[in-house]
């Protein structure tokens, strides 16, 4: 990150602001820095003091979309309730956030794929914060004596592996678009009785 974002955190966030909004209504492909510096009354020498190129625009962008989802499933992954009803909550919050924002915003599905093509680094942590907050409710779950505890990192692996598919943008597109959630809500289920502690 160049020192100017550091400095200057307003002008860049503006610039992120300006960008997110034209990428939204005219598509990634169809934006250029010029039309991004010229939404911000700057000169495109002004917008590549804190962004190299498009591309590090979006990769900005995607990680406050991002964000978003990460901030609703580490609310929910602490929220003072039983750990099955969470998990559930994590999985159907999940698929509708990935539904909204990826689906009817074809847009936003297009900056958050195209990041997905070039800047895999930034969906990778964003994977691993999100798996953080099941693994956070499996624990809680497990604690509680609500899960078995047996082989609790598998079988906290295994749950978000079963997830990723409700959640990631293209596979949501190819299998779940049209169902309502109906498939979500069926994994849910079938992920908490799963985990749930068995009488001996």
């Amino acid at each position: 990150m160049r020192s100017a974002a550091i400095t200057q955190p307003a002008i860049r966030d503006r610039i992120l602001a300006e960008a997110e909004r034209l990428f939204r209504a005219y598509g990634y492909s169809k934006t250029t820095v010029a039309d991004v510096a010229q939404a911000c009354e700057m000169s495109p020498a002004n917008v590549y003091r804190f962004f190299e190129s498009k591309a590090a625009i979006n990769e900005a962008i995607t990680e406050v979309v991002l964000a978003r989802m990460e901030a609703m499933a580490q609310g929910i992954a602490r929220e003072a309730r039983p750990a099955s009803e969470r998990l559930k909550r994590l999985v159907m919050e999940g698929h509708r956030f990935t539904c909204e924002q990826y689906l009817n915003e074809s847009r936003v599905h297009e900056i958050v794929a195209i990041a997905m093509d070039e800047q895999w680094s930034v969906i990778d942590a964003h994977i691993e914060r999100v798996r953080a907050c099941y693994r956070l409710v499996i624990e809680d779950g497990a604690r509680s004596g609500e899960f078995s505890a047996d082989k609790l990192e598998d079988r906290c692996l295994c749950v978000f592996n079963a997830v990723m598919p409700f959640c990631h943008p293209q596979m949501v597109a190819e299998r779940y678009a049209e169902d309502r959630g109906r498939q979500a809500a069926l994994m849910a289920e079938f992920l908490v009785d799963s985990l749930l502690a068995r009488p001996a």
